[in-house]
C-alpha cells in the first residue's frame, strides 16, 4: 500500500512566523506554489500561508489604504499576524487512501506531513494526487 512518504515533497520551502507577507508572495511567484509552511528554528510547525490567506489580506489591505500602498503594508504584515493556524497535518506513514479522502472531505489544498514532535518533515498537495493518477492512468 502506497504511503504519504511515497509522494510528499520533502525539499521544502519555509518561512518563519515573522517573516512578511511582500517574502511569501516572492517566494510564490518565483516557485510557482500556492503554500508555504511557516516553521519556528527548530523546523517545528507553526503555520501555513497560502494563497488564499494572501489574497485576502492583500485585498484587505488595499480596501483600507489603497492599491498605492500594497507594497508597503505586505512588507509590514508579518506571518504570524495572517497566517492559518488551524492545521490539517498527517503522519508520513498514512495512507494515500486517507490522504486523499481528508483533501477531499476537508477541501484543502495540502496536508502538511510531520513527526510526533510537530516538525515538518514535508508536504502532500492536491497536485500530487493528480500526478499520481495521470502516473497510474493507461496511455492512450
Amino acid at each position: 500500500m502506497k504511503r504519504v512518504a511515497d509522494i510528499m515533497v520533502r525539499n521544502l520551502i519555509t518561512l518563519s512566523p515573522d517573516s512578511d507577507l511582500k517574502q511569501a508572495e516572492g517566494l510564490m511567484a518565483e516557485r510557482q506554489v500556492r503554500h508555504i509552511p511557516v516553521v519556528d528554528a527548530d523546523q517545528v510547525l507553526q503555520g501555513l500561508i497560502t494563497q488564499k490567506e494572501f489574497l485576502s489580506e492583500a485585498f484587505r489591505i488595499t480596501d483600507k489604504f489603497g492599491a498605492h500602498q500594497l507594497g508597503t503594508y505586505l512588507a509590514q504584515t508579518k506571518l504570524a499576524d495572517c497566517m492559518k493556524t488551524t492545521l490539517t497535518t498527517v503522519r508520513q506513514d498514512t495512507s494515500l487512501r486517507e490522504a486523499g479522502e481528508m483533501l477531499h472531505s476537508m477541501k484543502q489544498g495540502c496536508l502538511l506531513v510531520t513527526d510526533k514532535h510537530q516538525q515538518l518533515l514535508g508536504i502532500v498537495t492536491s497536485q500530487d494526487f493528480l500526478k499520481l493518477a495521470l502516473d497510474l492512468l493507461p496511455h492512450d
